[in-house]
C-alpha cells in the first residue's frame, strides 16, 4: 500500500513538473526577433533576395535598418540629423544619400514582411567620444539640454519628418547616451541642469518623443536603450515612463553584451519591474560568429554559447524578444546563427540535441566538429572578458598589451567614459573601470586565465586542422573550417601575448622588490623570467599579427635584460 501511495505521489509530482515544462515551452516564443544586416567589421548591407530569404529562414521577424555603430562603418547613420538634413549639421548630399538608403531598405524589408526599426541617439552631441573631458561634456550638454524647449521641439519635428520621409518605418530605437548622444550631469557645471536629478529630466523627454511617435506611427514603439545610465537611475525613472507605444532594449547585462555573461540581476530586475507596467523588454545578445568582443575576426563559432544565451533569455519571465547586438551576414554559413535558428524554432530543444543537429552535415567529421566547437567555447569562456572593457574588440583593441606590447610600463586600462554607469554600476561586472595602479594579483589572475584560454584555443586549432585534413575539397564547409583555423590562430596569439605580458610584469615587480631591499635578484627568478620571455619570443614569431608600431621585440628585450638584469628591471614594466 505504501509503495502504491508513493507511486501516486511521484506521478503527481512528475505531472506538475511536466506541466511546468509545457508552460515554459508555451511562453518561450519571442514576439520580437530582431536582426541587423551587416556588421561593423563587414558592412555587407545588400538587402537582396539572398539575405532576406536567409533572415526569414533563420526566424527573424524585425530588421534594424542601420548598423548604428560609433565608428560609422560604410558611413552608416548614428543620429536623426544624419538622415534628415538640419542646416549647419553635416553635408546635405551625404545626408540625402543616407536617407535614400534607409528608405529603400525600409520598403524592401516591409515587402518581405519584416517589422522595421531605425536606431539613433538623441540629444545629439557631436563627436563627444573624441574628447570625453568632463568640462567639454558640460559645455556640449548645456547647449543641447533636454530641459530646453527648443531642443525638445527639435526632436519632435525630426520624428514627424522621419515618419513622413520613411512611412514604412514601424519602430525607433533611442540611445540617450552614446551614439553621439549625451544628457547633462546633475553634478556637473551646466547651469541649466546642475542639481537636477536625471529622473526629473529624462522621463519627460521620453514621454514627449513617445507620444510624438505614437501620433505619427500609431502601431509603432519607441524603444529606449538606457545605456551608460546606472542601475539606480534606471530603476527610479520607471514609474514616470510611458506605458504605451514604449519599450526597452537592454544589453544582456548592466555592463555590456557579453557572449559568456548573459542575464545578470539587473536584467532580471528590469524585466520584472517593467512587466508590472506592461512595458515590453527586448534583450540584446550576440547570435552570430561576428561579435564586438572578437572584432574583426568573424569565423570563431561557439554554438553552445549561443544556445546558453538564448536559454538564459527564455528563463526570464515576461521578456518580449531578443535582438542581435552587433550584426549578421545572414546568407553566409555560420554555426552560431544556425544554432539561434534552431532555438528560435524550438526553444525547449536541449542544447545537446541542437548541437548534434548542427553537426550531422559534417558526416565522418561529426564527432570532431562537436569537440572542436566545445573546445572553442571553453577557450572563449576562460578568457577574462570581465577584467576590463578594454578587452572589447580584442584583436584590434588593448594595443598596449597586444602581441608586440609596450615594455616601459605595466598597465591595463580600465577607464572608458565619465558617464553614470561607468562611474558606478559597471564596477559590478568589470574588475577595472578606472586607470588605477593594479596589484600583482590582478596581473596574475588575468595571466593565468589567459594561460587556460590559450591552451583550449590551441586544442581547438589542432582539432579543426584534423577536420580540414579529413575533409574533401568539395565539402561546403571547407572554407569555413579554413577561415576558422586562421581566426583562431590570431586570437590564440593575442591571448598568449597577454599571458606573457602579465607574467613578465609580475616578475619585473618581484625583481624590483629585491633590488629595493638591497639584495641581488635570485637566480630562480631570472630563470622564470627567461622562461616566459622564450614563450613570448616564440609567440611573436608565429606571424599572424604584425608589429605595426615597430616596437622592440621580446627577443631584443631579452638581450638587453641579459646585459644588466637589475638595470632592465628598474626601467621596464613599471607599475603605473
Amino acid at each position: 500500500m505504501k509503495v502504491k501511495i508513493l507511486c501516486v505521489k511521484f506521478a503527481a509530482v512528475l505531472l506538475i513538473l511536466l506541466t511546468g515544462q509545457l508552460c515554459l515551452a508555451q511562453r518561450t516564443e519571442f514576439q520580437y526577433k530582431i536582426a541587423i544586416i551587416g556588421n561593423p567589421a563587414n558592412p555587407d548591407i545588400r538587402y537582396d533576395d539572398s539575405q532576406l530569404t536567409a533572415l526569414k529562414k533563420l526566424g527573424f521577424n524585425t530588421i534594424q535598418l542601420n548598423i548604428a555603430w560609433g565608428a560609422r562603418p560604410a558611413d552608416e547613420p548614428l543620429n536623426l540629423e544624419d538622415i534628415l538634413y538640419v542646416p549647419g549639421i553635416g553635408d546635405k548630399e551625404r545626408v540625402d544619400k543616407r536617407l535614400s538608403d534607409i528608405k529603400l531598405r525600409a520598403k524592401t524589408a516591409k515587402a518581405w514582411g519584416f517589422r522595421t526599426l531605425f536606431h539613433f541617439g538623441a540629444p545629439r552631441v557631436d563627436s563627444l567620444y573624441k574628447s570625453l573631458r568632463p568640462d567639454l561634456i558640460d559645455v556640449a550638454t548645456e547647449k543641447h539640454s533636454i530641459s530646453k524647449k527648443e531642443v525638445v521641439d527639435k526632436y519632435v519635428n525630426l520624428l514627424k519628418r522621419l515618419k513622413k520621409e520613411v512611412p514604412e518605418l514601424d519602430d525607433i530605437q533611442l540611445y540617450t547616451f552614446d551614439q553621439e548622444a549625451w544628457v547633462a550631469n546633475e553634478f556637473g557645471d551646466g547651469p541649466t541642469d546642475r542639481g537636477i536629478p536625471l529622473s526629473e529630466r529624462l522621463p519627460g523627454f521620453l514621454q514627449t518623443l513617445t507620444s510624438t511617435w505614437a501620433e505619427v506611427s500609431p502601431g509603432g514603439i519607441l524603444w529606449w536603450e538606457p545605456w551608460e545610465i546606472s542601475a539606480g537611475q534606471i530603476y527610479i525613472c520607471i514609474p514616470e515612463l510611458p506605458a504605451k507605444n514604449f519599450g526597452f532594449f537592454l544589453h544582456s547585462n548592466i555592463a555590456e553584451v557579453q557572449l559568456t555573461r548573459p542575464v545578470d540581476v539587473w536584467f532580471k530586475n528590469m524585466v520584472r519591474l517593467l512587466s508590472k507596467r506592461n512595458i515590453p523588454v527586448v534583450g540584446e545578445l550576440f547570435l552570430s560568429s561576428a561579435t564586438e568582443e572578437l572584432e574583426p575576426l568573424d569565423r570563431i563559432a561557439a554554438p553552445r554559447l549561443i544556445a546558453e544565451e538564448l536559454d538564459a533569455m527564455v528563463h526570464v519571465e515576461s521578456l518580449s524578444g531578443v535582438k542581435e547586438y552587433y550584426g549578421t551576414i545572414p546568407d553566409r554559413y555560420d554555426p552560431n546563427l544556425q544554432m539561434a535558428a534552431i532555438k528560435f524554432a524550438n526553444p525547449s530543444k536541449s542544447n545537446s540535441e541542437a548541437l548534434k543537429e548542427l553537426a550531422k552535415p559534417y558526416g565522418n567529421n561529426y564527432e570532431r566538429i562537436l569537440v572542436a566547437w566545445e573546445t572553442t567555447a571553453m577557450g572563449l569562456s576562460l578568457f577574462p572578458w570581465d577584467a576590463t572593457w578594454r578587452f572589447r574588440s580584442l584583436p584590434k583593441n588593448a594595443a598596449d598589451i597586444q602581441v608586440f606590447h609596450k615594455w616601459d610600463i605595466a598597465h591595463i586600462m580600465g577607464e572608458v567614459a565619465p558617464s553614470p554607469s561607468w562611474k558606478s554600476t559597471r564596477r559590478s561586472l568589470f574588475m577595472v573601470t578606472e586607470n588605477e595602479v593594479l596589484d600583482p594579483w590582478f596581473f596574475e589572475d588575468v595571466g593565468l586565465r589567459c594561460t587556460s584560454s590559450s591552451a583550449k584555443l590551441q586544442e581547438a586549432i589542432t582539432i579543426f586542422e584534423k577536420i580540414d585534413a579529413n575533409m574533401g575539397s568539395a565539402s561546403p564547409f571547407k572554407n569555413y573550417v579554413i577561415e576558422t583555423i586562421s581566426d583562431l590562430k590570431v586570437l590564440e596569439q593575442i591571448v598568449t601575448a597577454i599571458r606573457c605580458y602579465c607574467r613578465e610584469a609580475n616578475l619585473a615587480w618581484l625583481m624590483r622588490k629585491y633590488l629595493k631591499e638591497g639584495k641581488a635578484i635570485p637566480a630562480k627568478l631570472i630563470t622564470r623570467f627567461e622562461d616566459i620571455m622564450q614563450i613570448d619570443i616564440s609567440n611573436q614569431k608565429k606571424g599572424y599579427v604584425a608589429n605595426e608600431n615597430n616596437r622592440p621585440t621580446a627577443g631584443e628585450m631579452l638581450g638587453l635584460f641579459r646585459q644588466d638584469p637589475a638595470l632592465w628591471a628598474t626601467n621596464h614594466l613599471v607599475f603605473r
